[in-house]
């Protein structure tokens, strides 16, 4: 168990919001020696988490990406209470629902309860965080701690300070991360969506369009992507594919295609809004390829098949 630099027991974080994302959080803390206390206001959910926790942990020492699961589950525990979970925590992750007031009523709720060393971290995919976190006596130790999921095992996050945010608890909520294996960036200013749904779901919304508009199907995308565009992306950024597409670099390659790239910019829908229709067979598709009720079988596969791209990508780390 990772050491308290006090001496005694290891350092405590409380993930706040039991679902997929805060399960995985909690993964991440225990895999790097923390105390987890892990707690959510729906009942049901919280006792469905060290089960399925204990489930994902089995996977990954079947894969040989940890020594022993049984340690690791044995740093998690259910917390009673919010207060509970928080009390001696010297970070907090909100992994809760996407909706405002929700999020705006628990951090209000937080700051109040949380030790005043503690920071407050949220995986909001969109929200600014000055919509919930500022004008709050702590807000100062607020932030959002935006992850791709699942955390433990995609290692990006999304750093981004309000206006009150102070400089220092961004850095300790940096230095955290890197020791806990993630891959942080840092917003300089805040922008609703972060930097990467904004560029998830820009490609998002042009896919709707060319699907909405006849061009291909829902299977032509995401073939364009697992076949052509991810198998660099897996690697390389947009920007770095660009700068090796050019005997120049990356600025041969917009001088190159700068006048093609603004002639098809012109005809770019990431505004495109789908129809009923178009969702419903985008829906269809998907569902056809791999059906909702054996979501879990999938999201598994998808576990297993980041776990062996993770060993590949490891010199690239």
């Amino acid at each position: 168990m990772r050491p308290d630099p006090r001496g005694g027991v290891a350092p405590k974080i409380a993930c706040v919001g039991s679902g997929l994302v805060g399960r995985s959080w909690a993964i991440v803390f225990a895999r790097a020696g923390y105390r987890v206390r892990i707690w959510d206001s729906v009942s049901d959910a919280l006792e469905q988490t060290i089960p399925a926790l204990c489930a994902t942990l089995d996977e990954l020492e079947k894969a040989g990406t940890i020594l022993s699961a049984s340690e690791i589950a044995g740093r998690i525990r259910p917390a009673d209470s919010l207060t509970d979970a928080l009390a001696d925590a010297c970070h907090v992750q909100e992994s809760v629902s996407e909706r405002l007031d929700i999020k705006k009523a628990l951090f209000a709720e937080m700051d109040g309860v949380a030790p005043a060393r503690a920071t407050l971290g949220s995986s909001t995919s969109a929200i600014p965080g000055s919509a919930f976190m500022t004008g709050l006596p702590g807000s100062r130790r607020c932030l959002i701690v935006h992850p791709v999921n699942p955390p433990h095992l995609i290692p990006l996050v999304e750093l981004c300070p309000t206006q009150q945010t102070a400089a220092e608890n961004v850095d300790r909520v940096e230095a955290l991360m890197r020791e806990v294996g993630q891959k942080p960036i840092v917003l300089a200013q805040e922008i609703e969506g972060f930097a990467l749904n904004r560029l998830q779901w820009a490609l998002l919304c042009e896919a709707m369009h060319l699907i909405g508009e006849g061009y291909c199907t829902p299977e032509d995308i995401d073939a364009v992507m697992t076949h052509g565009l991810a198998r660099r992306w897996a690697h390389l950024g947009p920007l770095a594919v660009g700068h090796l597409n050019a005997a120049t670099g990356f600025q041969g390659y917009f001088d190159g295609l700068g006048e093609a790239i603004g002639r098809v910019r012109g005809t770019l829908r990431t505004d495109y809004i789908p129809s009923a229709e178009t969702v419903a067979k985008t829906h269809a598709a998907m569902n056809a390829m791999m059906p909702v009720s054996d979501l879990p079988k999938y999201q598994a596969k998808r576990d297993r098949s980041i776990l062996a791209l993770n060993r590949l990508l490891q010199d690239d780390d």
